[in-house]
């Protein structure tokens, strides 16, 4: 199979990378984003776009081309969160005319389609923020996002239970889980104004709660697992465990936690997601299966570790402490590794779904 046949998305995956102007030169004359400083490591420029957009088309293989792994129907209005290059959101907006999707970043390097794929549409956000959007949505999405947020529970819990405090006219400021901020206050009470309205007894002081998510809707992550495995055996002694050892610790530095995807399951039934489902998926690192598609996701996965995502780490190695020439040599020596078949190197997929209970199903509200 042709792996230049897959690249059928309305965004051109070559030749096609579009400059952020709120954006600050880094390590290496790469350009990252500069909406929230220290928020995310990773760069923009036009090689991580194209490295952003094969990630992509090795996720389609997979996932056997499902945009959508949670049984979502018809949904009227869907949220990308960290939308990239926005090709999944123009995908699923083509696949799904019927859909209003939105897709959110701190860079703004998505195209303009708005005559190909009207029903798309791309904004700059931080999704840790309050989310302030004038309708709910029945699908939310995010891919890849390991390596985005402080603490992922904060989307979850926007996506759940969106709520902001407001003393008029002063500040308004976020509260992160009814669960943990109401319980407090007595003798509030409920009004319906489009919206469900907390007053509080004290002076001027409002909380605001909207859901996010439509009763019956859902959200989805597909995230890679970094965690160095290998098959009928041990990755650990590789010179590739060293270097994911390393990038873990590192990045636990600046507040990230890579190990988190598989956290995904329980933190989404905590916050009150229901029918939370998790499925695994095998990433070999290298064409070795016999099987014809996790062989092409092999040579797919090779080309993307090679060519992009030793690069895209290396500021970060640096920031950590380790030299230039350290780092090209252990990279150098993690080529090899996992090039050789014979190893039979792979990483996990991590897909991971949850529903907001239907209307009439308790909501997580205290008593």
């Amino acid at each position: 199979m042709d792996p230049a046949a897959l690249f059928d998305s309305p965004r051109e995956v070559t030749n096609s990378s579009i400059s952020d102007p709120a954006s600050q030169v880094g390590v290496g004359g790469r350009t990252y984003q500069a909406y929230r400083e220290d928020t995310y490591y990773l760069p923009n420029d036009a090689d991580e776009q194209d490295r952003l957009d094969f990630q992509h088309e090795m996720t389609a293989i997979l996932l056997d081309k499902r945009l959508a792994v949670a049984p979502v129907q018809n949904p009227k209005h869907v949220l990308d969160i960290a939308t990239g290059t926005g090709i999944w959101a123009l995908d699923y907006a083509t696949e799904n005319p019927e859909s209003e999707v939105i897709g959110t970043d701190l860079s703004l390097i998505q195209p303009d389609m708005e005559d190909t794929v009207p029903n798309c549409r791309f904004i700059r956000e931080d999704s840790e923020d309050p989310w302030t959007y004038d309708h709910k949505f029945d699908y939310v999405h995010l891919r890849y996002v390991v390596t985005c947020f402080k603490d992922h529970r904060t989307i979850m819990r926007h996506a759940y239970e969106n709520c902001e405090w407001s003393l008029w006219p002063l500040k308004s400021f976020s509260c992160t889980s009814l669960r943990y901020h109401c319980r407090p206050f007595q003798n509030f009470y409920v009004e319906e104004h489009g919206q469900l309205s907390f007053l509080l007894p004290v002076r001027n002081a409002r909380l605001i709660i909207t859901w996010a998510v439509n009763p019956g809707g859902w959200i989805e992550y597909v995230d890679q697992s970094v965690e160095p495995m290998r098959h009928g055996g041990t990755a650990e002694g590789s010179v590739w465990h060293r270097y994911v050892t390393t990038f873990l610790e590192t990045m636990s530095q600046f507040g990230r936690d890579l190990q988190c995807p598989r956290k995904y399951k329980q933190w989404l039934e905590e916050v009150g997601f229901v029918n939370v489902q998790e499925e695994l998926i095998p990433i070999p690192m290298s064409p070795w299966p016999s099987n014809p598609k996790l062989k092409l996701a092999g040579s797919y996965a090779l080309v993307k570790t090679r060519t992009g995502d030793l690069q895209v780490a290396k500021p970060i190695f640096l920031r950590g402490g380790m030299s230039d020439l350290e780092y090209e040599e252990l990279t150098n020596n993690v080529k090899l590794e996992i090039s050789d078949r014979n190893n039979q190197f792979y990483i996990l997929l991590v897909v991971v779904y949850g529903q907001k209970p239907p209307a009439g199903e308790s909501v997580g509200i205290p008593a």
